[in-house]
């Protein structure tokens, strides 16, 4: 058993429309309030107006709730049980409930049989049960709203433009101009904040290039550098062809004095408190993505290569290398083979191996300078003091650890050849070999007679007497030696032999300090990546011509495009648009952080050592000890380096 609500509605023609809706549960309540299963909107029924119940499924009590009763059969009553199959009527105020029985459910017809209850039939019912009967029309609330809008967002802001338009700043409080504005001032502009006029020279008139330039004058001109004075017609030709869309709204822009071009297309103002956000990819892209085409077919060729996306379109890099000895630098692009004189014989996969000799060596030096079980690429290349870049390899600071210039040791001090100076290395040798005799043999010593036959020719006498005769000769051979296979500057250094009245030369070492220097690259944001990880060639390097820059391949590892578009399977994407690379107004720092936010370069507190603590002080030792025996120093600290 289950009773079902049933509706009839009459249409203004006369139809019918009858909607059926089963109820739930066995206790059906009826009246005024939303919350009955049956609700009837009239002011004559109760809230809770009556129960409907049936316990056997045939028969139906129904029961006022709240004092007030109701018809049946033309009488007033309180309580009512009714067979479902003989039917009944029932009346609430202006409706009638008529109970019948379908097979083995009890139907419960509703309709309204009064046009007005009893209790309101002189009030519409709509007006009864709504705020229409004590609110004003429709269209009257319309003019209203629409004066007060008016008033509020354009002739107040009118007037108070009007008010202070000769005044350099307003005064705090709420001006009515506000309304306008889209959002905060970013940092960079918050002083701004009432001084309106400084950009919004002109009313209904859009911020001009003009007025940007008027603060930022050195912007303005690195702006240019950055399209290398390129004349207009170029930079015209290398915007890609508008769409139906792009014209339209480029027409609206115009019709409304909001030329393109400005300052403003990039850098958007009132987009909330922090910094200005970085320029969207696709202010770039809308010219750099198919420009070489495009500039091409205009006059204007170009070798640039097309950028879209870092993750799909972009260009292999194009670092700056010496292609020959001595070469000056040119940009090139990266590619498998590509060489970069500097110089210096390095193989780097010597010095990386796990095993060998020079792993050895590491491991010996491990408690004291800070290495592992074999050598690491930081253990010779050092960051700045920011972290950024990586300085330049110093034989002093990143060499000497190992390899030692040591040729004397004297009282305990040892002497060491001046690196960088192959002329004062070859006078300090020469000195030496005039200056100090052979080691005296023991048998020299003392006062004791000798006999006579010891002078002879092959004894020990004989030999060291001739070995000083002959001493300041060595000399040549030793400087010789120093600069020949083998010696202490070859195996590093291009050496050139003497010539036409010059000594000993070595080749310039020309250490690029930045290879890529039309994008930024951060060493400290990657310090949780291992440097092989990047630089893939370095373990099987063996010269130190080999250009070990990572290429584009290395980099979608992880960077992937603005949107996350990719060409390649990344485990942890990171979205890299144009703006984390490239700086459009070029003032060295990184692209998109404010001068107050850049790194500074500071010195740390610590409990380690800085790397530079390494640099060569003083080579020393007794001849038992040898002479690759070393001591170093850490520098001095300033007081404000201290904390103090």
């Amino acid at each position: 058993m289950s009773f079902i609500l049933r509706r009839i509605s009459t249409t203004k023609t006369g139809k019918q429309i009858i909607r059926d809706a089963p109820l739930p549960g066995e206790t059906i309540t009826l009246g005024r309030e939303g919350s009955n299963t049956i609700h009837v909107a009239d002011l004559a029924v109760n809230p809770h107006h009556a129960t409907i119940s049936s316990a056997d499924g045939r028969h139906v009590r129904v029961a006022a709730s709240e004092g007030l009763g109701f018809d049946i059969n033309g009488r007033s009553v309180d309580t009512a049980d009714i067979d479902s199959a003989a039917g009944a009527e029932l009346r609430f105020g202006g409706h009638r409930l008529t109970i019948a029985r379908e097979g083995d459910d009890i139907i419960l017809l509703v309709e309204r049989i009064d046009e007005l209850s009893q209790s309101s039939k002189d009030v519409d019912e709509a007006k009864a049960f709504s705020l229409a009967g004590v609110m004003p029309g429709k269209r009257m609330g319309a003019w209203v709203f629409g004066l007060l809008m008016l008033a509020a967002f354009l002739i107040g802001p009118i007037w108070a433009w009007y008010s202070y338009r000769q005044v350099d700043e307003r005064p705090d409080g709420y001006h009515a101009d506000t309304a306008w504005l889209s959002g905060p001032l970013s940092s960079a502009h918050a002083s701004l904040k009432n001084d309106c006029q400084s950009c919004h020279v002109e009313p209904f008139v859009a911020v001009t290039d003009k007025a940007c330039v008027n603060c930022h004058t050195g912007e303005h001109k690195a702006m240019s550098m950055a399209h290398a004075n390129a004349p207009a017609a170029m930079l015209l030709a290398a915007r890609h062809p508008p769409g139906v869309g792009e014209k339209i709204l480029a027409g609206f822009a115009k019709t409304f004095n909001k030329p393109q071009g400005r300052c403003v297309d990039c850098h958007t103002e009132h987009e909330g408190a922090g910094p200005m956000p970085a320029t969207p990819q696709k202010f770039c892209a809308d010219c750099h993505d198919g420009m070489s085409a495009r500039l091409k077919t205009a006059g204007h060729p170009t070798l640039l290569g097309d950028a879209g996306d870092f993750g799909t379109c972009h260009p292999e890099f194009r670092p700056l290398v010496r292609s020959a000895p001595g070469a000056k630098l040119v940009r090139k692009t990266l590619a498998k083979g590509t060489v970069d004189y500097n110089g210096l014989k390095f193989p780097h996969d010597l010095h990386l191996q796990a095993t060998g000799g020079v792993a050895r060596m590491a491991a010996s030096f491990r408690g004291r300078y800070d290495f592992g079980q074999k050598l690491e690429c930081e253990n010779c290349h050092r960051p700045d003091a920011d972290g950024v870049r990586i300085k330049p390899v110093e034989m002093e600071r990143d060499c000497a650890m190992c390899h030692s210039l040591a040729f004397e040791t004297v009282g305990g001090v040892t002497r060491t050849l001046r690196h960088g100076e192959p002329d004062q290395v070859v006078a300090d040798l020469t000195a030496y070999y005039r200056s100090a005799p052979p080691a005296r043999p023991l048998q020299l010593g003392g006062m004791q007679r000798r006999r006579p036959g010891n002078y002879a020719e092959g004894q020990v006498y004989n030999i060291y007497f001739r070995e000083v005769a002959v001493r300041p000769s060595r000399a040549q051979d030793a400087v010789r030696a120093v600069f020949s296979k083998g010696g202490a500057c070859y195996d590093c250094h291009t050496i050139f032999a003497p010539q036409a009245g010059q000594g000993w030369r070595v080749a310039a070492i020309d250490q690029t300090p930045r290879f890529l220097q039309k994008g930024w690259f951060d060493h400290d944001a990657h310090k949780e990546t291992d440097c092989a990880g990047c630089h893939t060639a370095a373990p099987g390097s063996k010269a130190a011509t080999d250009l070990l820059v990572p290429g584009v391949r290395q980099c979608r590892d992880c960077h992937v495009g603005e949107g996350g578009a990719r060409l390649v399977k990344v485990e942890t994407a990171t979205e890299s648009p144009c703006a984390m690379c490239h700086e459009y107004h070029s003032d060295g720092g990184k692209p998109w952080m404010p001068p107050t936010q850049r790194k500074k370069n500071v010195s740390a507190i610590t409990d380690r050592p800085p790397r530079g603590a390494y640099a060569v002080s003083l080579i020393t030792g007794g001849e038992r000890r040898g002479l690759y025996d070393v001591t170093w120093r850490a520098p001095a600290l300033r007081p404000a380096d201290r904390g103090g």
